[in-house]
């Protein structure tokens, strides 16, 4: 396959570009709005049927350049900071995220930013979170019953949500604790629940930022986090801590500068929220498949080196939490996948194309838990946390804790599935999930081997 370099190069060779916008669906919006929300697989399969790997959607008051080959993808990525905005394009998220984060920010304040938020997700400060990992894990799968059907979304959200709270603020359990992660579930039900979710749709960010429910909510979580911050600075241990916030604290540019109490609350938001649907979501379709899987179980549970992690990237593949990742915003006219089009175009690649294209993958609609196993994804085909120098800046601990905790459940229990695994989904907000939470039956493994660390 082609380099983003050897796509760009080539290009006086192509055929000379089409202007404009690539065509697409001529449905309403509102129409098209629903079926990205109830049916995402269909719209975008049946969208690029009809017109091709390069198509425009309408959704949700906004206009998308959908990009379905890795070609176009590795392209995108390939882009300078001075071509496009990443920022700008997740604009809408603001209200909840705040303005002041990795993920809204662009150009060189956003590259500043990132060499700050990146070293802690990282290396072996990424593995001194293993054992709260297992702990979360293990009190969580105390509670499954027996021979009977669990939803496993649910399971997989209580374990994610407080493992990202203890790795993050490095608190004990206890009534401080449970009252953030009463009220964070609260607040993320803005992005979480389908109602709400359509209010904010509806009303667009400026509409829900004037909600006085969602400021109530949001002005709550603040006043938490705010005094978390307080006092993690005035901590006399300070320097020697691991947890994200005490490390995001002591984090300094090259000119000696630090993150405000602002750009902290955004940062530490963006991390609550986004790393703990997404995640959640990817362990659950991978119990959904491994339940259908017992010969990949066994050697789950037997330890087989690399096989959690490979299995992780298998479930990303074919049930990439997110339908859409890494949009770009042009900042002024460019060439990309065969069109010239104008500044201000909102690109998106869709990895629900790009993970079950058959020239790519072999058997692509398949589960294959050992198709990565002694591969690597490759470039511009496999994109669940976007790429470039935009890529997610948790995607190294969304994988390490998705791999312990897969690891820590498959020795513990053995997994059935309650009926045939089919191809629908489920939204939680912007996130894809699996239809009625996921329900596996589950039973202590006969021959269990322990829950030491490997």
């Amino acid at each position: 396959m082609k380099t983003a370099a050897a796509t760009i190069e080539s290009a006086p060779l192509c055929p000379r570009p089409r202007y404009g916008l690539p065509p697409g669906p001529r449905t309403p919006m509102a129409l098209q709005t629903l079926r990205y929300g109830l049916d995402p697989y269909g719209f975008f399969a049946s969208a690029q049927r009809a017109f091709g790997d390069v198509f425009t959607v309408r959704v949700m008051r906004e206009v998308w350049v959908i990009l379905g080959d890795p070609d176009s993808v590795r392209q995108l990525y390939a882009l300078r900071p001075d071509d496009v905005d990443s920022g700008a394009a997740n604009w809408s998220l603001r209200p909840l995220l705040g303005t002041q984060n990795s993920l809204l920010l662009d150009g060189d304040e956003h590259l500043r930013r990132r060499k700050l938020v990146l070293p802690p997700f990282h290396g072996e400060r990424m593995r001194a979170y293993e054992g709260l990992i297992r702990a979360a894990t293990r009190g969580e799968l105390a509670a499954w019953p027996t021979d009977a059907p669990v939803r496993t979304l649910e399971a997989m959200q209580a374990i994610t949500l407080r493992v990202v709270l203890r790795a993050v603020f490095g608190v004990s359990e206890g009534p401080t604790f449970e009252r953030l992660v009463r009220d964070l579930r609260r607040l993320m039900t803005w992005t979480t629940d389908m109602r709400r979710a359509l209010v904010f749709g509806l009303l667009g960010p400026d509409g829900l930022a004037g909600l006085r429910g969602f400021q109530r909510q949001r002005r709550t979580v603040d006043d938490q986090l705010h005094a978390e911050i307080a006092a993690r600075r005035a901590a006399s241990d300070l320097a020697s801590r691991t947890d994200i916030l005490s490390l995001l604290l002591t984090a300094r540019d090259s000119d000696g500068h630090g993150l405000s109490d602002a750009e902290l609350r955004d940062e530490l938001v963006t991390l609550l929220v986004a790393g703990h649907e997404t995640t959640a979501a990817a362990l659950s379709w991978a119990l959904l498949e491994l339940a259908a899987d017992p010969v990949g179980q066994a050697r789950l549970a037997a330890g087989e080196s690399g096989l959690a992690e490979a299995a992780i990237t298998e479930a990303l593949r074919l049930h990439a939490p997110l339908a859409l990742g890494g949009f770009r915003r042009l900042r002024r006219p460019l060439e990309l996948a065969g069109w010239q089009l104008p500044a201000g175009t909102t690109v998106a690649p869709c990895s629900f194309l790009l993970h079950r294209r058959a020239d790519v993958y072999e058997r692509p609609e398949r589960w294959q838990i050992d198709r990565f196993l002694a591969a690597r994804p490759p470039a511009g085909a496999w994109v669940p946390f976007g790429g470039g120098v935009r890529r997610c800046a948790g995607a190294a601990l969304a994988q390490f804790e998705a791999r312990v905790v897969l690891d820590e459940l498959v020795r513990t229990l053995e997994l059935r599935p309650t009926g045939p695994l089919r191809d629908r989904v489920a939204r939680r907000g912007i996130v894809t999930v699996p239809p009625r939470g996921g329900p596996v039956i589950a039973a202590p493994r006969s021959n269990q081997t322990g829950s030491q660390p490997r």
